[in-house]
């Protein structure tokens, strides 16, 4: 069994994963970094036993982090927890997908693992949307060559910014639209945020795909995902565990090359 980690700006998904590739558990934390090596090896390995999964069983962590504060931490929690292997995704070390010689040198583990996640499990070409605290849209060609993308502010940055710099706007939780006409105010902020964020999605696969110039796989993954994906005129796959998919497939490529 391996730990997959996928560590993002506002929260970490960990998933327990089976050498077969089943995801046997998925939990999350609050990505803390405050937080020691030793009090995350802690929370990560009482969160397990509540699970009915001892840490010793984990051969390897899998990790893809875009908050480098965090990266050596969490490599430090899998050395105390006894874990033996750790993977640290980055562009140097992924073989299953290429980059585009225009592609920018810094392309995020989180993109990569979620191109690897496409290319494995989904037809190409694909668009890939993950919605996080900012959110993303990629593309990886029919070839399996990452092609780039765009990154725009997160419905959860969007909101905030919202009730931050307005006075009578109060701050609110992201809920589904009762309608998009909206007869007050906490409902009109919610219709605004919803199909204004699904239209901008909509817009914009309208722009790839006319650049792509043919048809392509769109999938979406992200905490908000599946809230904002159904109010998309596009029909769009929602695949909440695309990154820590891609984490297995990274890691099991490793293991296969490793042999």
């Amino acid at each position: 069994m391996i730990l997959a980690i996928d560590c993002g700006n506002t929260h970490t998904n960990f998933g327990c994963i089976r050498e077969s590739g089943e995801i046997a558990q998925i939990f999350c934390m609050e990505s803390n970094r405050k937080k020691t090596s030793y009090e995350y090896a802690a929370d990560i390995d009482e969160i397990c036993t509540l699970l009915k999964i001892s840490a010793h069983d984990f051969q390897a962590m899998v990790l893809s982090s875009v908050v480098p504060e965090l990266t050596g931490s969490f490599q430090e929690a899998a050395e105390i927890l006894g874990i033996r292997e750790c993977f640290i995704v980055n562009r140097e070390n992924v073989s299953a997908v290429s980059f585009s010689a225009a592609s920018y040198a810094d392309v995020g583990p989180d993109l990569i693992v979620s191109a690897v996640a496409a290319k494995k499990r989904y037809p190409l070409p694909a668009i890939i949307i993950d919605m996080g605290t900012a959110s993303t849209l990629t593309v990886v060609n029919r070839e399996g060559v990452f092609m780039g993308g765009v990154i725009l502010p997160g419905v959860g940055i969007s909101m905030n910014a919202l009730a931050k710099e307005t006075s009578l706007l109060p701050s609110i939780d992201v809920a589904p639209a009762k309608k998009l006409i909206s007869l007050n105010t906490v409902d009109a902020m919610r219709s605004g945020i919803i199909y204004g964020t699904a239209g901008s999605l909509d817009g914009l696969i309208d722009r790839f795909l006319k650049e792509l110039g043919q048809e392509a796989t769109l999938l979406a993954t992200g905490g908000l995902s599946h809230l904002i994906c159904p109010y998309c005129r596009h029909s769009i796959i929602v695949d909440e565990n695309l990154l820590l998919t891609g984490l297995w497939e990274i890691w099991n490529d490793s293991r296969k090359a490793g042999a």
